[in-house]
């Protein structure tokens, strides 16, 4: 067979193949020289399967801040009809997902998704597409396609660019990667929340390449700035009256603290909540017996085979506290053993001869006289011999290229790890050999944690914080300016909190059963006001002009802190009486300590109609 000139009449050539039976060492050397190639290729029963041409494979696909998601349309894989469906709409480039998916997930595809935003889809657990970008709004399936399957009713699409090709779109082995955003995560619609993890087991083993957020120095720091002029400081306190929406804003908070973008839904908030709580997100509510010991550390007596011991238990600050500052430590860590030549260039030198001329790769080793061979390589390991009977082992190129960039040590190499030394050896050595020009390189940044603690003012503030109180300013954080550690009364020393973990407050300010925060914490945290509003997005909310005037008379008579929030009247179903009965006058007896009179002329005021009944106090309207 003639040499092919160009990948397409090489695709011609290897589907020439396609029937005939391929022996063992046809097909390894099939392997290896696919593996130099950017064109998916399967072998099945010992025959080579037919190739298509992909798009050219970028080696880094960069995001620009913009979030990537998981989109799963496994739903009509297990039918005939359904899986032609499925490549009908792989053809024509687009992704489907019920809009009445639950959870908000429909909602997210529908209208949370932005044209330009990158999604990976996959075809239910076990099949990969590709990696996309959204290119076109949601609409319902067409006359043409909607009868290829029952009940598309609640159906629609999203038509997308494809971006990369999958060198292998088989997962049924990517069995140890559970998040929600995982092919055989339980989710159809999830944003991909630890780029790192993806990029270690989804994107580089299935795709052959990486997704950054910014691939330069420059737009990340760019980027940076913009998020920390909107969050100057970590901590944070949203205070007002009851019903203004604290708790519900903190999800919007923290959904944009850990993405860097503001969500595009309430849904998307929740949904990044459940999918992050016990991850990088914690939520807790403060109460009257909420101490150090349940939010940092202390000791609790337990039963254990018949005794009474104390064991040391961690709360929730400590739990999330550690994982944001083992983060912290591990992206932020400088290389044993820097290098300026990638792992990617100088591993694709050393296994030049086996890849090109099907040479074996001789190397020394340490002890003088003593060598060993490189024989072979598969998906993301090689195979080299070990010893005098030339035993064959696999090391995985991870490992190799965690040694090489010095974020990975053997100390005491023994066994295995000798040869592994040797192989990282060689790596180095072709890197001082390599000439290269400088480079702006972009390492990932840590990501951010947030503790949610609603209800803040409600414990003895200074009591459950203890010593954290001054590990909470951003200078005194683990990354600050002024580093402070401190030492737990568990013993434990050098306990830090990082720069990356934000806290997140809430605080009734017509709570006034308990003192409101002391002054040292106070000043350590940024108080952001949440106060009645008549509007949301502008729509005018249900009975705005009733809860204006209300809020009017509460204000002259009490103070803006008592005032009646929105959230009670949000609901278009719920009536003024149902309103006021259930929910504003029992709030207003309170306010104005069950002075009947007092209440009654406020409403009188506000020309809310009321009457008293005798049995049961002030009601909303007249008098039957």
């Amino acid at each position: 067979m003639a040499v092919a000139s160009n990948a397409e009449s090489f695709v011609t050539d290897i589907q020439a193949l396609a029937s005939a039976e391929l022996t063992s060492d046809q097909k390894a050397a099939l392997r290896r020289f696919h593996s130099t190639l950017t064109l998916p290729l399967t072998i099945v029963s010992g025959n080579a399967a037919a190739i298509s041409p992909s798009p050219t494979m970028p080696k880094t696909i960069e995001l620009h801040g913009r979030p990537i998601y998981k989109v799963s349309m496994g739903k009509f894989n297990g039918t005939n009809k359904g899986r032609l469906f499925l490549a009908e709409l792989r053809k024509r480039g687009w992704l489907t997902v019920n809009e009445y998916c639950p959870d908000g997930q429909g909602e997210l595809f529908k209208s949370g998704l932005q044209i330009g935003d990158y999604v990976y889809a996959c075809a239910g657990s076990q099949q990969l597409w590709g990696i996309y970008r959204i290119s076109g709004d949601w609409q319902y399936f067409p006359d043409d396609i909607s009868g290829m399957v029952d009940d598309l009713e609640d159906w629609g699409y999203r038509s997308a660019e494809l971006v990369a090709s999958p060198i292998k779109e088989n997962t049924a082995n990517l069995t140890d990667l559970a998040s929600w955003w995982a092919p055989s995560g339980y989710r159809t619609v999830a944003p991909v929340t630890d780029l790192a993890l993806a990029n270690e087991k989804l994107f580089q083993p299935y795709f052959n390449l990486k997704v950054v957020s910014y691939s330069s120095q420059q737009e990340w720091e760019k980027a940076e700035a913009a998020f920390q002029k909107r969050f100057p400081n970590p901590n944070i306190i949203l205070y007002g009256p009851p019903g203004t929406g604290k708790t519900h804003s903190t999800l919007e908070l923290a959904y944009e603290i850990l993405t860097g973008q503001r969500p595009t839904s309430y849904e998307a908030a929740q949904q990044l909540f459940r999918q992050e709580l016990g991850q990088r997100l914690e939520f807790v509510t403060f109460h009257q017996s909420f101490t150090y010991e349940d939010f940092v550390q202390g000791f609790r007596p337990e039963v254990l085979n018949g005794n009474m011991v104390f064991q040391k238990t961690d709360g929730v600050f400590y739990r999330i506290a550690k994982r944001a500052r083992d983060e912290y430590q591990r992206q932020t860590a400088t290389p044993d053993a820097p290098v300026a030549v990638g792992f990617e260039e100088v591993f694709n030198q050393l296994m030049d001869p086996l890849v090109e001329r099907d040479e074996e790769i001789v190397l020394p080793m340490k002890a003088a006289g003593y060598q060993f061979s490189i024989v072979d390589f598969g998906d993301g390991y090689i195979t080299f011999k070990r010893g005098k009977d030339g035993h064959l082992v696999n090391v995985q190129n991870s490992t190799l290229k965690s040694l090489y960039e010095g974020t990975l040590v053997q100390p005491n190499p023994s066994g295995n790890q000798i040869y592994h030394q040797a192989i990282v050896k060689r790596l180095h050595e072709l890197s001082e050999q390599t000439d290269t020009a400088p480079v702006e390189t972009m390492p990932e940044p840590p990501r951010n944690y947030v503790l949610i603690i609603d209800e803040i003012n409600r414990a003895n503030i200074a009591k459950v914080f203890g010593e954290l109180i001054t590990l909470l300013e951003k200078d005194k954080r683990l990354g600050g300016s002024n580093t402070l550690p401190v030492t737990l009364p568990s013993g434990e020393t050098n306990f830090t909190v990082p720069v990356n973990l934000y806290v997140i407050g809430t605080m009734n300010t017509a709570d006034r059963s308990l003192a409101l925060l002391d002054i040292a914490l106070r000043r350590r945290f940024e108080f952001r006001p949440l106060y009645p509003l008549d509007k949301i997005n502008n729509e005018p909310i249900p009975h705005a002009a009733v809860l204006k005037a209300l809020n009017e008379r509460i204000r002259h008579h009490k103070s803006r802190d008592f005032q009646i929030g929105h959230a009670y009247f949000l609901n278009p179903q719920e009536t003024l009486p149902a309103i006021f009965n259930g929910k504003v006058i029992p709030l207003l007896y309170e306010y104005f300590l069950n002075d009947e009179a007092k209440v009654q002329t406020l409403l009188t005021e506000a020309n809310i109609p009321c009457y008293l009944d005798e049995t049961v106090g002030l009601r909303y309207g007249t008098a039957s």
